[in-house]
């Protein structure tokens, strides 16, 4: 399922397809820096070798929204913090508010209430479920309503520096509404390997996303109103997204399972119903030649 159209090599295919079927899924978004009169970005070539991987940041720390992450050992250890809320300004103006890096919020804190958008249906390209496992795998995501992206973390493949996924040739409007599915990525999932999470473990190595990238939840939720290209820019890290259009009962009912239910935490909400709702690093309404050159503060 999903666009296709890979410059990955084909060695450990049938071993990656399977862990696909079987492992655990994610989701992610991401963010750069404007300068007064104009945009500075600096990116890096797609034929450069990929940044050295850092530690991945702790699980969860007790600062507030919006604060720098710290770096932390591999061994994660969540400590409760209030329940952030994704950064936002005073207006309303669409895309005035892009994703940042915030804090794991308190794992027994339920979300906010999430607004009901209207949704009359999204059509994917790759149908009920496009799975996107190589580089300039892709699909395009039509109409107006919710659409789930899952990660599939696979540091014991590939560990290292992670090349984001990006949101090309947006018309319309595309909002990161909310996270779910359990866990952060970067929760521990181990009671015998206090090294391991959803990124990887000492062992294998973990998939680093870039400096000022949001950490990608299980499962994070976006609302498509108009019409946007997902593609992913595998190179370095391996990893894989499954996509699904959905519904807002069905975001709702995630994001609402907690720790009581068994999940590591409640899920968050970041939709404001408003369109200071943040939208997701990686996103442009262009259609770049390497869609890995999307810069990481997103203008639309």
């Amino acid at each position: 399922a999903g666009a296709a159209g890979s410059a990955g090599g084909t060695a450990g295919w049938s071993a990656k397809l399977l862990g696909v079927l079987t492992k655990p899924a994610v989701a992610v978004a991401a963010g750069a820096t404007i300068a007064a009169g104009g945009v500075y970005v600096v990116t890096q070539s797609p034929n450069d070798p990929p940044p050295k991987a850092l530690a991945p940041t702790a699980a969860a720390t007790t600062s507030g929204p919006g604060s720098a992450p710290t770096t932390a050992s591999p061994s994660p250890s969540p400590s409760p913090s209030a329940s952030p809320s994704p950064s936002k300004t005073s207006t309303g103006t669409y895309g005035s508010v892009v994703d940042t890096v915030d804090r794991a919020p308190n794992p027994d804190t339920p979300p906010a209430a999430l607004p009901h958008r209207p949704a009359s249906g999204v059509t994917s390209t790759g149908g009920t479920h496009a799975t996107l496992n190589h580089r300039g795998d892709n699909v395009t995501l039509s109409g107006q309503g919710y659409v789930l992206v899952r990660w599939q973390i696979s540091p014991q493949y590939r560990s290292g520096a992670l090349v984001m996924p990006s949101w090309t040739a947006l018309k319309g409007k595309l909002f990161h509404v909310a996270s779910g599915g359990g866990r952060r990525m970067d929760d521990p999932v181990s009671t015998t390997d206090t090294t391991a999470t959803g990124m990887g473990n000492t062992t294998t190595g973990y998939d680093v996303p870039p400096i000022g990238t949001q950490q990608m939840w299980q499962n994070e939720y976006f609302y498509v109103d108009g019409s946007v290209t997902l593609t992913v820019n595998e190179r370095g890290a391996d990893y894989g997204l499954n996509i699904f259009p959905t519904t807002w009962d069905a975001v709702e009912k995630d994001i609402t399972t907690g720790p009581t239910q068994g999940a590591t935490r409640y899920g968050l909400t970041r939709d404001t119903g408003k369109d200071n709702t943040p939208i997701p690093q990686y996103v442009t309404r262009t259609t770049p030649t390497d869609p890995a050159t999307v810069v990481q503060k997103s203008r639309v």
